[in-house]
């Protein structure tokens, strides 16, 4: 079996990418853009096969896809922080509405010459924008209402995949995850920039003084692996749902991840809120539902969220330490 996966490089890629070269029979393919180095995917490089592309490129795209004849593609590439939305909302519906009309427009030709490709087309749990406590958990029946640049783009291409998938009975399937962590995710997410802060703060490298936000906001937070386990587990079993929330259902308060960090380095650690880390279209409380997924697929995560953390610390003070 051959998978491909766009932006194989990055946080939730290079995850995907480990894991499945770690299954039998499947041949892994990457997307990747431009000649830079891609440490996130340095140790198992040589196990993959990869292919510089621009997204934006839909000849590019289809050029690559017709090569690799992918059985299943996993569509993560794009744009996914949310302030950078809001700075530059131009780039952000370009690469990730037409990057994504690309990749389903390719996957259409291929189907359409005999050769069935299944996609994962990713979309967020932003798209259902700001929901009233009473009514959660989020079920993928709630309406969708981004409240930002990043959630409208991906809403957007959320419902341009479901029509693919009922006008040309293409094979695909979207995902919802929601809050995700783990080792290599960038410092622009709140887990890791919290545990690069305390990492660098135990090796000395700044003053015991953690800078955040709104740290009583709840969040429903999945380690970065089982959310992997979850793309493949609907990849590998028939259904007829059209679209999957991924995650915990369960909500947890930023502080608390921020306390379990500071609790690790047994230092007192001052916090202070700055204003700029405020959002005015964030929401009080986030909590999903993970009853279709578990009811298609027997999905549930297996990670607690404070070994999450915990390995997100181990990794700053490792990455800290040796650069």
């Amino acid at each position: 079996m051959r998978v491909l996966i766009t932006g194989i490089d990055g946080f939730v890629g290079s995850h995907t990418a480990e894991f499945l070269i770690q299954q039998t029979n499947v041949e892994v393919h990457g997307t990747v853009f431009g000649d830079i180095p891609r440490p996130n995917i340095s140790a198992i490089e040589s196990s993959l096969h990869l292919h510089p592309i621009d997204l934006m490129d839909s000849a590019q795209v289809a050029s690559v896809v017709r090569a690799v004849q992918p059985d299943r593609i996993i569509h993560l590439a794009g744009q996914a922080f949310v302030p950078t939305s809001v700075r530059d909302p131009i780039s952000t519906f370009q690469v990730n509405i037409l990057g994504g009309v690309a990749i389903l427009e390719a996957a259409r030709i291929m189907s359409e010459s005999g050769k069935s490709t299944a996609v994962l087309m990713i979309s967020t749990g932003e798209v259902y924008g700001r929901v009233d406590p009473e009514r959660m958990p989020i079920t993928e029946d709630f309406p969708l209402q981004p409240n930002n640049p990043y959630a409208a783009s991906k809403a957007s291409i959320d419902l341009i995949s479901q029509q693919y998938r009922s006008s040309f009975n293409l094979d695909v399937t979207v995902a919802r995850p929601f809050n995700h962590a783990g080792p290599r995710q960038s410092p622009v997410f709140v887990c890791s920039d919290f545990a690069k802060q305390v990492a660098e703060i135990s090796l000395g490298m700044r003053l015991p003084k953690m800078l955040v936000g709104n740290i009583e906001a709840e969040r429903d937070f999945t380690d970065v692996r089982d959310v992997v386990k979850a793309y493949w587990s609907i990849l590998e079993r028939p259904h007829s749902e059209p679209v999957f929330n991924i995650c915990s259902g369960t909500p947890v308060k930023v502080r608390r991840i921020l306390d379990q960090l500071r609790a690790l380095t047994g230092m007192e650690i001052s916090v202070v809120v700055e204003e700029h880390r405020l959002r005015a279209y964030d929401v009080p409380v986030v909590v999903g539902s993970t009853q279709r997924l578990r009811d298609a697929t027997g999905w549930s995560p297996a990670i607690k969220i404070e070994d999450t953390i915990r390995e997100l610390y181990e990794y700053w003070k490792h990455q800290l330490s040796t650069s």
